[in-house]
């Protein structure tokens, strides 16, 4: 008797192209899709440059939310969810970027690329994503999955340098907040200063009021208005 793996799994063909690319489905894994307007223009879509295959797909708007560690991404992104669950963020999914962060062993970029297609896919079920943690627009711009999304909405969770300074050196030594750490975290604050236009902060408001203005962003980006639930503005 053969074995399942001999006799019902399936053993992708070797490919060419670079790992989560889409490639053409009729000239195979050697030739990856192009971006490409659909002929009629209601769609984005995908094209085949050799035999002209095209597939088309809805794109929605990818919305980061990032920061500095310390800011208070983890606990807005709880009150984010539990925002979402009562109807505050219609159109809208809300991930943590660490849930996955295990297919980072597989290199950071595979790990970023896996949430665009992520991303994808709830668009096809009418949902933009929102995601918060420690990814940039810049570090997903070359990714095979970028065509697969929308325009990409940036905002940073902010804090004042003491403040910040303060809340990592309170940390338990397991989360090796370290001084060389706690520097390189200001650092990048900063940077969220320079380059990032809607930023929040997390030092004079609690969690839920700060994840009620991040809603608020949410929802002028996507142009909805939210339920008439409770907690939600």
């Amino acid at each position: 008797m053969s074995s399942p793996s001999s006799a019902g799994d399936h053993v992708p063909p070797a490919r060419a192209t670079s790992p989560g690319a889409e490639f053409c489905m009729e000239c195979g894994p050697e030739t990856a899709l192009r971006p490409h307007d659909t002929a009629d223009g209601a769609a984005f879509g995908a094209r085949c440059p050799r035999c002209g295959w095209e597939r088309p797909f809805t794109r929605r708007p990818l919305l980061l939310l990032t920061g500095a560690s310390g800011t208070g991404k983890t606990t807005v992104t709880d009150e984010l969810t539990r925002l979402a669950e009562r109807g505050g963020l219609p159109g809208c999914a809300v991930f943590d970027v660490d849930l996955t962060l295990h297919v980072a062993a597989l290199g950071w970029d595979v790990w970023r690329n896996t949430w665009l297609q992520l991303a994808h896919g709830l668009a096809g079920n009418g949902l933009a994503t929102l995601l918060c943690g420690t990814i940039l627009p810049g570090q997903l711009a070359g990714l095979p999955a970028r065509m697969l999304v929308g325009p990409i909405h940036h905002a940073a969770l902010d804090c004042p340098d003491d403040v910040l300074a303060g809340r990592l050196r309170d940390r338990p030594a397991w989360r090796g907040s370290t001084e060389e750490f706690v520097a390189d975290q200001l650092r990048f604050a900063e940077w969220h200063r320079s380059q990032v236009g809607r930023r929040f902060g997390t030092h004079r408001s609690d969690p839920a009021a700060v994840a009620a203005e991040v809603a608020v962003w949410v929802r002028e980006v996507l142009g909805t208005t939210t339920k008439t639930t409770g907690g939600a503005r």
